[in-house]
């Protein structure tokens, strides 16, 4: 009896999972609290997402307007937070993403839009967290993912461009909405320069279109 007691509370804390409090103010982890609105400084818990293998999990809460956000990144047994961007940097809504094999968390960087930015404020883009380092560069390793459905993102005009090749001056051959989603990804990519093209399919339109615009759906 000792022994099944034994194994079955090893099983209870292998398939323990984080939570949201239900008002959204707290992040708990078999009973204790991993992150707290009024300690960490956020205004509530947005969505938990838990690296493909499992050894790690990512937690996004709520800045300005849920718009400009911060992500806390930890350990599978609830240790080693670390909250990414630093300091003048967020996410952009819920703009983020794990890498196929866990090794890289993506997200869109964006500057705040109530402060003061200076004459040449960094670029807002997609950047890469190395999971073992804590290194934050440019997005180099960010792929779309086959099994994955993809969302447009960040646009600065009403459509995204699908090219008949993966470079700016092909013909355009449609075009997806800035509300666009549902698209998939057909596994072919081609960098041009510092662009990475991804030829995607969205209802009955295939092409290229630059990967930088799309953003994986997440559960």
């Amino acid at each position: 009896m000792k022994v099944i007691a034994f194994l079955l509370l090893c099983s209870l804390h292998v398939l323990a999972q984080p939570t949201i409090k239900e008002d959204g103010t707290q992040v708990l982890l078999d009973g204790k609290v991993l992150l707290d609105a009024t300690k960490d400084g956020f205004m509530r818990v947005l969505e938990i997402h838990s690296a493909p293998n499992g050894q790690n999990f990512l937690v996004l809460v709520c800045g300005f307007e849920c718009f400009e956000n911060k992500g806390f990144l930890f350990r599978a047994n609830g240790t080693g937070k670390r909250m990414f961007p630093g300091r003048g940097s967020y996410i952009l809504q819920n703009k983020v993403e794990w890498s196929a094999d866990s090794k890289y968390v993506f997200y869109f960087r964006i500057n705040s839009t109530a402060a003061d930015l200076p004459l040449d404020p960094p670029r807002e883009e997609w950047k890469q967290i190395n999971v073992r380092t804590g290194a934050n560069t440019v997005a180099t390793k960010r792929r779309l993912k086959p099994q994955a459905t993809y969302a447009v993102i960040h646009l600065w005009s009403d459509v995204l461009n699908v090219r008949a090749a993966p470079h700016a001056r092909a013909a355009i051959i449609g075009t997806i909405p800035s509300d666009g989603n549902g698209i998939r990804y057909t596994g072919e990519t081609k960098r041009t320069g510092t662009v990475i093209w991804a030829k995607v399919k969205f209802r009955t339109l295939t092409g290229w279109v630059n990967q930088s615009y799309l953003s994986e759906e997440l559960p």
